[in-house]
């Protein structure tokens, strides 16, 4: 962790982020002492009366879970038709997870901690990018507002596997859909911001070592 401060490990749900995060977080400690895991989850603060809201409104007839298609379409078409609104809903979203950030990643940060974080920002520009209705451009504005403001990860490990795969790993997720929309905008991410691959079809154990190779080589440079 010389040259590493920050390490973030995102990918779909399913891939397998946190028992590697907290595996890598474990490992680091055995050598330095400052490591700790973070699971940097977004959860609804300061946005939570506008989801409430939204439940009860325009997405009151709706459930991702039964039925994701009518659930993601309303969601797109309410996006189109009021996008002054869905921007406000974006701006609180962000602002609510910088200031989740701040006490989580920031301050630790400042005082010496090196933080293997679990999930991060590029889960939340792909998600607000989705639920605004946007592309893929809007997820790198996204990214760009908040890197002036919060910490850059030195280092981004992507786990990537077929959704097909992650899907049967969890009885949680709403659908295969919700999985395959989101792991095209992490492939679409990629290259800009120099994700590391790592096949989460492998053991977890064999992703650990795969995961420090990584490290002692960007670390070599």
């Amino acid at each position: 962790m010389n040259k590493f401060k920050l390490i973030n490990i995102i990918g779909i749900d399913g891939a397998g982020k946190t028992t590697l995060a907290k595996a890598l977080a474990k490992e680091l400690q055995k050598q330095d002492a400052t490591v700790r895991y973070r699971y940097c989850q977004y959860f609804a603060k300061l946005l939570y009366p506008l989801k409430r809201l939204a439940r009860l409104s325009v997405m009151r007839k709706t459930n991702g879970f039964k039925n994701y298609g009518h659930y993601n379409k309303t969601k797109k078409v309410t996006s189109s038709r009021f996008p002054l609104l869905a921007n406000m809903y974006a701006a609180i979203w962000l602002i609510d997870y910088l200031i989740q950030v701040f006490f989580k990643i920031t301050i630790p940060g400042l005082i010496g901690q090196k933080l293997i974080i679990d999930r991060y920002i590029f889960d939340i520009a792909v998600n607000l990018s989705l639920t605004t209705n946007n592309d893929i451009s809007y997820a790198q504005k996204i990214i760009s507002f908040f890197l002036k403001f919060a910490p850059r990860p030195d280092l981004i490990l992507f786990i990537d596997l077929p959704e097909e795969v992650a899907f049967s790993r969890k009885d949680d997720i709403q659908d295969i859909e919700y999985l395959r929309e989101r792991r095209e905008r992490y492939l679409a991410l990629a290259e800009t911001y120099n994700f590391k691959f790592l096949k989460g079809t492998k053991p977890q154990k064999q992703m650990l070592i795969e995961a420090r190779n990584i490290m002692d080589c960007n670390e070599q440079r």
